[in-house]
């Protein structure tokens, strides 16, 4: 029998961060963005790091309660229509 592994899943979290948003991804990837559209910023860059491999995008509130969560599975783009919303 062989045995199955999975790959590794992405979690990418968009969240508050002095006076702006930051995306998070990994410790020293976390680049934020201030501005009326900061939050949207922070989104689709998530979105264009989330081209490849699969995972989640987790938009968190100002509270730290989970806000929206956008899968991705490694097609090169996201599925707008899946977005869970909390």
């Amino acid at each position: 029998m062989l045995a199955r592994f999975s790959a590794p899943v992405q979690v990418i979290q968009i969240r508050p961060h002095r006076n702006g948003w930051q995306c998070f991804e990994a410790p020293g990837v976390q680049p934020y963005w201030t501005g009326e559209q900061a939050k949207e910023m922070a989104i689709n860059y998530a979105k264009g790091r989330a081209k490849f491999g699969r995972g989640e995008i987790r938009v968190l509130a100002q509270n730290g309660s989970t806000e929206s969560v956008i899968p991705f599975a490694g097609s090169g783009r996201t599925d707008m229509r899946l977005i869970r919303r909390y």
